[in-house]
């Protein structure tokens, strides 16, 4: 799964700008269960892209409450995304292909 977990994470960012909390919720619609991916996983990872220039954060002075951290994707980070997703859609290509095989090797 950590394989799918930053491409996960700018795709969110892509459809609307997030905090942490609301991103590691949502992750929950690519296959991600909360029980079993530590935050702290995902916030480490968010820090690591910060600081690759694939998105940005900014604190939120507006939220009520706690003053919270809110992602943005950036350039980068959509070329990266697009890259990302091609070499995900040719795994699954060759992982399709493979378990058609083992399939119709199957009595």
């Amino acid at each position: 799964m950590r394989l799918i977990l930053r491409p996960s994470l700018l795709l969110l960012l892509e459809e609307k700008e997030s905090h942490g909390y609301e991103l590691y919720d949502q992750l929950s619609a690519f296959g991600f269960e909360p029980q079993r991916l530590d935050s702290s996983v995902v916030y480490r990872d968010l820090r690591e892209m910060e600081e690759l220039g694939l998105i940005d954060s900014s604190w939120d002075d507006d939220s009520k409450g706690p003053r919270r951290r809110v992602y943005r994707i950036l350039d980068d980070g959509r070329t990266r995304l697009t890259e990302w997703m091609d070499v995900l859609d040719s795994i699954q290509g060759r992982m399709n292909r493979l378990i058609d095989r083992y399939k119709t090797n199957q009595v």
